[in-house]
C-alpha cells in the first residue's frame, strides 16, 4: 500500500512542479518585456534577409 501512496505523490509532485515552472517561465518572459505579442504572425516567422549581398 505504501508504493501506492508514494507513486501517486510522485506523480502529484511532479504535476505541480511542471505547472510551476511554466509559471515562473511565463512570468520570467513578461517581466523582461518581451514583445511577441504585438508582432502579426507572418512578420515573426520570416526569415532574417541577408545584408552582406
Amino acid at each position: 500500500m505504501s508504493k501506492t501512496w508514494t507513486f501517486i505523490g510522485g506523480v502529484i509532485a511532479g504535476n505541480v512542479g511542471v505547472f510551476t515552472a511554466a509559471g515562473v517561465a511565463l512570468e520570467l518572459n513578461t517581466r523582461k518585456g518581451c514583445n511577441y505579442g504585438s508582432m502579426d504572425e507572418p512578420q515573426r516567422l520570416a526569415l532574417p534577409e541577408n545584408k552582406d549581398r
